[in-house]
């Protein structure tokens, strides 16, 4: 879903996060520009908040754990080559059908009203100006692998293998505990980030934004066995048009590999 907005890049992103905060919590907030300035580049403005109301996330994350590799929410507000400033966030139905969930599902109603009422509070505009691809064909895209420890100890493994690669942990999000009124089985989320990695991305197309940092999700099953997984980095390149012969994709394909088996217990 995307949105024109009537104010600054940095403007919008206030707005977001204020809205954010009037509902749930403020989980990270990336400015990609400011990112690729320290690397020696220049990007146009763009930055990603994470963010939400638990209460919207958590009855897709019921309805399939795997949901939870594209939540909490991100708004992606970015300044385009002629200056327009847009917001960008992905649907309930983008997200649902990742999963394997039916569009059809009332699990996806909190998450559609409240990222629309947070895009349009942040904009200042009161519908979209695109919605994006048609989810019939969205694909399934999650890499994923089972693991020999608990969810927290295979995020702590995630955490410990970003920090041996000198690649900072961005945020971790508990979306059990954070889930509060609703029961839910142990489900955590974890942002890396790299920012070779984020400014060859973005800089060849600032929307590659909304699926950056990298992120990593584990989650126990209703039978207790506990799954570790990553997006894969060439699905999400192709939603963006980004080259498949981009060089920087062989390395994040083995980068996001090499972090999932250290999680599992496959791999160092």
């Amino acid at each position: 879903m995307v949105y024109a907005s009537n104010y600054s890049v940095s403007d919008t992103v206030s707005r977001v996060q204020r809205a954010l905060e009037t509902v749930g919590t403020v989980a990270a907030t990336v400015d990609f520009e400011k990112l690729a300035q320290g690397t020696g580049k220049t990007i146009r403005p763009t930055t990603v908040v994470i963010g939400g109301n638990p209460k919207a996330a958590s009855p897709l994350i019921t309805a399939d754990q795997r949901a939870a590799i594209d939540l909490p929410q991100k708004y992606l507000v970015w300044q385009a080559a002629n200056g327009t400033v847009f917001l960008a966030y992905n649907s309930a139905e983008y997200i649902a059908a990742l999963a394997g969930i039916p569009v059809s599902s009332d699990a996806l109603d909190g998450l559609r009203a409240g990222s629309a009422s947070t895009a349009s509070d942040a904009t200042g505009s009161s519908a979209a100006a695109a919605e994006g691809t048609d989810v019939s064909t969205a694909p399934r895209y999650l890499v994923e692998k089972t693991s020999d420890a608990s969810v927290a100890a295979s995020i702590a493994r995630y955490e410990a293998a970003f920090a041996a690669k000198n690649q900072p942990t961005v945020a971790t999000v508990d979306l059990a505990s954070a889930a509060a009124e609703t029961p839910l089985r142990p489900t955590m989320v974890t942002y890396v980030g790299n920012p070779a990695v984020s400014t060859a991305l973005v800089g060849a197309q600032q929307t590659m934004g909304i699926d950056l940092p990298a992120r990593y999700v584990a989650w126990q099953d209703s039978e207790g066995i506990v799954h570790v997984a990553h997006p894969d980095i060439r699905v999400l390149a192709a939603r963006h048009s980004i080259s498949p012969t981009n060089p920087v994709l062989d390395m994040v394909e083995a980068a996001t590999t090499g972090f999932t088996d250290a999680a599992s217990g496959s791999g160092s």
